[in-house]
């Protein structure tokens, strides 16, 4: 019994607190940040100020507001924090003062995502993005491949104390907790659908008609309502597998068979959706990021630019050592940055 418990101790340290470096998380903040700073400053052109203008009849405050007594501003200083939050989005991606950026995200982002939900406008996506911006604002992400750390290594330039950050448990609990919670939202809208609507959800002709509802409005990018009332099989035999992927995806924490399965399942579960129902996942889609390896992706690539540059050096004429000096500058360039030995 105690040997059971040492062992399940164990293995949940191991799992939240497991030693790696932070090459991992510093690209993975890297990517999220600049994702949705390229989403809501860039291609969406966010603009929360026309809240501060729609009637008081209609605020219904969520739980957030309401214990917080949060207000809604006036049009001028929605203007100026979603400004601010942009500008928090993009030092937090390039790494410039990470802790403050990535808490003035975190903060900033809380209201302005949820500053609509209290007008009716609910979008579940910024739930996600609210939880990964406040996993990302109390971590260290800013340990490596930030502006920040590349600084403190110019002003330590010489000094004997200058390392690379060692190994650390507190690189590997922020990917970890979004890992799980993406398994507890796929999960309990698994169990919420056998709940409320049981077996009759995958057997009966509900995908169906959602797919010949979105064909008939337009929604959808490709139209699939013909096929579904034509073969009312194939729905069914889609909606069993949807279930079945949302309800084991709990097994993708523990077990990297599962994981290769189950993580892009979903993820392009979704991309059908979009694709063929209209209904978008962006948030969801991007976060997935957080399951890739990026530290081992990222050697391998740097592995394969070697290898190129050695086919092509050899292909080059004698007395061209000149072609050298680019790769020196791109190779030191990258390992710093990286923060990889020289």
């Amino acid at each position: 019994m105690v040997h059971g418990a040492r062992i399940l101790r164990e293995r949940w340290l191991r799992f939240w607190f497991e030693p790696v470096e932070p090459l991992n998380l510093g690209l993975c903040r890297i990517l999220f940040f600049g994702a949705f700073f390229l989403m809501y400053a860039v291609w969406w052109r966010a603009d929360y100020s026309a809240w501060g203008e729609v009637s008081k009849s209609f605020w219904m405050p969520i739980s957030l507001f309401e214990i917080l007594h949060l207000p809604v501003l006036s049009s001028s200083l929605l203007v100026v924090i979603q400004g601010i939050w942009k500008l928090s989005l993009a030092s937090s991606c390039l790494g410039i003062f990470t802790r403050t950026s990535t808490v003035s995200s975190f903060v900033l982002g809380i209201y302005l995502l949820g500053l609509p939900h209290n007008f009716g406008k609910i979008n579940h996506g910024d739930t996600v993005v609210v939880i990964v911006l406040g996993i990302m604002a109390v971590s260290r992400c800013g340990d490596a491949c930030s502006l920040d750390r590349l600084l403190w290594r110019v002003r330590q330039r010489g000094s004997s104390s200058v390392e690379r950050p060692r190994a650390s448990g507190e690189y590997t609990w922020p990917v970890r907790a979004v890992w799980v919670m993406f398994a507890l939202i796929f999960f309990a809208a698994g169990v919420s659908k056998l709940r409320h609507s049981g077996l009759e959800w995958i057997f009966s002709d509900n995908l169906a008609n959602l797919l010949v509802r979105a064909s008939d409005s337009h929604n959808a990018l490709i139209s699939l309502g013909p096929y579904a009332t034509q073969y009312s099989w194939l729905p069914q035999m889609v909606a069993a597998g949807m279930v079945a992927l949302e309800l084991s995806y709990p097994l993708a924490l523990f077990s990297r068979r599962a994981r290769w399965i189950i993580v892009p399942g979903v993820f392009f579960m979704q991309v059908g959706i979009l694709v063929f129902m209209g209904v978008v996942f962006y948030a969801f889609l991007i976060c997935n990021l957080f399951w890739i390896p990026w530290d081992r992706v990222s050697k391998r690539l740097l592995t394969g630019y070697y290898k190129l540059w050695r086919l092509h050096k050899r292909s080059m004429p004698l007395g061209r050592d000149n072609l050298s000096r680019p790769k020196l500058t791109v190779e030191r360039l990258l390992k710093t940055f990286l923060d990889l030995p020289h």
